[in-house]
């Protein structure tokens, strides 16, 4: 029985290495690039927010397109009212609503509910499997309970676009509107969160925020934060006995101090790098002139009379699966380059590894299923940093990642995160 169990896990590993593959394929061909994205949001007296998000994108290569939001009950309280339209054309064309999750929605189909990770997703068919085009796309939904009422001031503070979001862009926008004008800006207090420090956030009027960032880049987030007068929210689920301002201002003030001296530190780096460059390059470049001149007054030249053919040892018994593979592809005289079109069979073999090193364990469970459900559990995280190849640990924190905070994880909750997850796939393929 137990050889039977083992050769299940090691199928299952075999099937996981052919998804692998496929997602580093299917990231290396297909592409998705945000010409602008627009956000439009309209908060309501009852502390509820209208967003409508216009996605002006150039699709290669891809058939569905994702928007997630992450569960957090201290900053919203649910997701309503989605619709999903295609205004390419200058003309509205509703997609039909679906109520099943799916990798590959059906062509000008949606849904917008819940996932396997317990987030709220939405997610839109738009049949481009094997060609491209420009597409625009309007979002709309509405985030309950988004405004939280203090006795000073009521506030927003928004994700509109979390570190999951996998789509650069070269221009995001936005508008909110308040439910009502206030008495003038200054009463309106307004700030923006993203890791580039590269937009700007005005109160443009009495009742109106815009904010404008350029050059998004994929894994980045985009926060809004506003305090504005209370009295325009009449209700909220999240109305709070205590006052905001002074919070804010020094949460704020903390965060930006913070992010001038990481944008220092950034800065006398880049400087000081600049700076080694040229003076290795001065020295590279004083060594050549002093090398031609000895190679000119030299006035015999020497061949080597043996060539030695150099062989590598084998590898050592505690080498990785990737060091094992590079030394026999470069034995094979394939080149280095090889292995990244190996990483199905690298990542397969580490989690093996890592299996024997007591960092992650396999067991099989049949709870009144047709078929057998492998699970992979974490055992011992805190071993991953001793561990001596960074190849393995690089693997190891992938896989970390995919857990999400939970002690163990099925192999199809694997490759869901692998499939859903091609740009972290590509990026662990370069590493």
């Amino acid at each position: 029985m137990k050889k039977i169990r083992e050769i299940l896990i090691i199928l299952a590993l075999f099937t996981l290495t052919i998804i692998l593959n496929v997602t580093i394929s299917e990231a290396a061909s297909s592409s998705l690039k945000l010409n602008n994205l627009d956000f439009t949001a309209q908060i309501n007296e009852d502390g509820s927010m209208e967003i409508t998000e216009t996605w002006d994108i150039k699709i290669e290569n891809t058939n569905t397109l994702f928007k997630t939001f992450k569960t957090d009950n201290t900053k919203y309280s649910g997701i309503t009212d989605v619709t999903v339209s295609e205004v390419t054309s200058g003309q509205e064309n509703k997609l039909r609503e679906i109520n099943q999750v799916m990798y590959h929605v059906t062509q000008n189909c949606y849904y917008g509910m819940e996932n396997l990770d317990g987030n709220f997703e939405i997610a839109w068919g738009v049949g481009l499997d094997d060609s491209s085009a420009t597409k625009t796309y309007k979002i709309s939904y509405t985030v309950e309970d988004a405004i939280a009422k203090y006795n000073d001031y009521a506030e927003l503070y928004w994700q509109f676009i979390g570190e999951d979001f996998e789509i650069d862009a070269k221009k995001i926008t936005g508008t909110i509107y308040l439910p009502s004008n206030a008495n003038s800006k200054d009463e309106i207090k307004v700030w923006g969160h993203t890791q580039d420090l590269n937009g700007e956030i005005y109160a443009t009027d009495t009742n109106k925020i815009e904010f404008v960032l350029n050059d998004f880049r994929a894994g980045a987030y985009v926060e809004i934060r506003s305090l504005f007068p209370r009295d325009m929210i009449t209700y909220s689920q999240r109305t709070y006995n205590s006052n905001r301002l002074d919070t804010v201002l020094s949460e704020e003030t903390k965060w930006a101090d913070e992010a001038n001296r990481i944008r220092f530190k950034n800065n006398a780096i880049t400087y000081l790098a600049i700076a080694g460059c040229l003076i290795i390059v001065a020295f590279i470049i004083r060594n050549i002139y002093k090398r031609i001149k000895e190679i000119k007054n030299c006035e015999a030249k020497f061949k080597p009379s043996q060539e030695i053919i150099y062989f590598r040892d084998i590898p050592r018994e505690n080498a990785t699966p990737a060091q094992a593979l590079l030394i026999k592809k470069i034995g094979q005289n394939l080149g280095v380059n090889i292995l990244s079109n190996e990483l199905g069979n690298i990542v397969s073999a580490t989690m093996l590894d890592l299996s024997l090193k007591g960092i992650i364990s396999f067991r099989l469970i049949n709870e009144g299923k047709k078929k057998d459900e492998i699970i992979i559990e974490m055992v011992n995280e805190n071993a991953i940093p001793e561990l001596e190849s960074e190849n393995e640990k690089i693997i190891a924190k992938y896989l970390l990642n995919a857990y999400n905070g939970k002690s163990e994880i099925t192999l199809k909750d694997l490759q869901r995160y692998i499939g859903k997850s091609p740009t972290k796939v590509e990026e662990l393929r370069k590493k």
